[in-house]
């Protein structure tokens, strides 16, 4: 499988991620990455939410979401990586 490397808009890391619609992961920072389709990234915030387990209603706020950009083409559609990273919480 080929991958494409990628900066985490976080932290700066560089990251190797597989060439794939679906891919997801995690940088050491902490922040999520998803490879989506551009036409299915109003279902980003959802998906991002879940995965981070994050709760407005316990934290008060929301995650910071980052558009990767456009990553690669399939079948003449854009595909795109996304980024999100929970909230930090002051204590």
């Amino acid at each position: 499988m080929t991958t494409i490397r990628k900066r985490c808009p976080f932290c700066h890391t560089e990251i190797e991620i597989p060439r794939s619609i679906g891919e997801q992961g995690y940088c050491q920072c902490g922040a999520y990455g998803l490879i989506t389709l551009l036409s299915e990234a109003g279902s980003f915030f959802q998906r991002a939410r879940k995965a981070l387990g994050v709760d407005p209603a316990e934290t008060g706020r929301f995650m910071e979401i980052v558009d990767g950009g456009i990553v690669f083409e399939e079948h003449g559609e854009p595909v795109m990586i996304q980024w999100a990273k929970r909230p930090i919480i002051p204590h």
